[in-house]
């Protein structure tokens, strides 16, 4: 089995390989990190590692009696600040395997809290539960913790995951070790599959846009360290895509190409999302037979009302285009999720002419403890919102029930008491 040697990535501290965030800290660049589980799917598996130093290593796949089915060989090297990772295929979906990693002399990782599962197969009934969080620092946090006890079987990164504010590559780098080193997270991300995309402060600083330079920088960190199953295209852009059972999550880039071209809706206007993500978008949306399709970035998909321009709002040509194409093509099922902004909040759009069904806006911020109460503005489509720190969402799908329902919940780590949404699969779907 070949791996892909051009996806190579960084994750969590493994226990037994990495001690302590202190030994990380003091010596970032020589210590290993890692393993993390990257994308997931129902017959294939991503797994991420760094080790300490340059080799060839090999992940081996146990199934279900400790045999060894597969493995892959891949070699560190310095040029890719020695991130590694494997893909493995011919896997069972929903399966539970168990996974090694091996240099050429030892055994660096084994045990029982290495493995990952497989998605269950794409039109089979199956519930399935992932968490969203932006906003995060590099600090040990009991977030982490709570987000697998509370029954999460996948993380979405939605940017500023972590804080970088530079364009510099061996910047990048090091923010993103330090960050996937955090001893809560990397407890679960070595077992629970992790897919991300980036804002404003991991894409290189606060408020930019594709204009940036030196984003080449951040995005060649971005895809070291993360092992997502496809970066954008051509080497531009991060925007990916998974499904798990009956939802599927398109994650978006609204940062590399905003204002790089006139916009593919209004060329008089700039773009945000690029041509060609553009068409990807809307080539994947309508290509999806999931009975729920999360539309998912970094940025608000309204307007801060704050002065700033790094927000949907801006770019409302395409927005519109985009829900008219949903109601054109009759795409049911769709929900959007933002960030960014230290507030969580909970909109319906009324757009039920426009797309046939009235489309629900999840704001999740901020992981970390820092709010903007003055960026919960008044909205005549808001339903809820609050700045409250330490905040993630939790969202199950349920297909074995019919109709099959979406329930959001906004989960504070502190057992503050915040909100949920029950949606049915009947609720979003054009009814005239």
């Amino acid at each position: 089995m070949q791996p892909i040697d051009r996806r190579t990535f960084t994750a969590s501290i493994a226990a037994g390989l990495v001690s302590t965030t202190a030994q990380a800290a003091s010596d970032p660049g020589e210590v290993a990190v890692g393993p993390m589980v990257g994308h997931v799917a129902t017959t294939s598996a991503m797994v991420w590692f760094r080790p300490s130093e340059e080799g060839r290593f090999t992940l081996r796949v146990h199934s279900k009696g400790g045999k060894s089915d597969l493995h892959a060989t891949s070699e560190s090297k310095n040029e890719s600040d020695r991130c590694i990772t494997w893909q493995i295929e011919g896997l069972k979906p929903a399966t539970r395997y168990r996974y090694s990693i091996q240099s050429e002399s030892n055994t660096l990782v084994s045990g029982e809290d290495y493995y990952f599962e497989t998605a269950p197969e794409d039109g089979r009934r199956s519930k399935v539960c992932l968490a969203f969080g932006s906003c995060a620092h590099i600090k040990p946090l009991p977030l982490w913790t709570q987000i697998e006890e509370r029954g999460a079987e996948g993380l979405v990164l939605l940017g500023d995951t972590p804080y970088i504010d530079s364009t510099n590559l061996a910047t990048a780098r090091r923010k993103h070790r330090e960050f996937l080193s955090v001893p809560e997270l990397a407890a679960i991300t070595r077992h629970m599959p992790v897919w991300g995309t980036w804002d404003d402060h991991d894409f290189g600083r606060n408020d930019s846009d594709g204009r940036l330079k030196g984003k080449e920088n951040t995005r060649q960190a971005f895809v070291e360290y993360r092992a997502n199953e496809e970066y954008g295209d051509q080497d531009q852009g991060i925007y990916t895509k998974f499904r798990r059972g009956p939802v599927e999550v398109f994650m978006l880039d609204t940062r590399w190409f905003a204002r790089t071209e006139p916009s593919p809706i209004d060329p008089d206007k700039p773009t945000l999302l690029g041509k060609r993500q553009w068409d990807w978008l809307l080539a994947s949306l309508k290509k999806s037979t999931a009975p729920f399709k999360v539309i998912a970035c970094g940025m608000i998909w309204d307007d801060k009302k704050n002065g700033e321009s790094d927000d949907w709002g801006t770019y409302s040509h395409e927005r519109s285009a985009l829900f008219d194409f949903l109601g054109e093509n009759d795409i049911s099922g769709a929900v959007l999720i933002g960030g960014d902004i230290h507030c969580s909040r909970h909109l319906r759009y009324q757009t039920e002419k426009q797309v046939g069904y009235p489309l629900h806006q999840m704001i999740v911020s901020p992981i970390h403890n820092s709010t903007i109460s003055s960026l919960n503005v008044a909205h005549p489509d808001l339903i809820r919102g609050e700045a409250i720190p330490h905040v993630w969402l939790r969202l199950e799908v349920d297909s074995t029930k019919q109709p099959a329902t979406l329930h959001a919940e906004w989960v504070q780590m502190d057992g503050r008491k915040m909100w949920d949404l029950t949606l049915t699969e009947d609720d979003l779907r054009k009814t005239v």
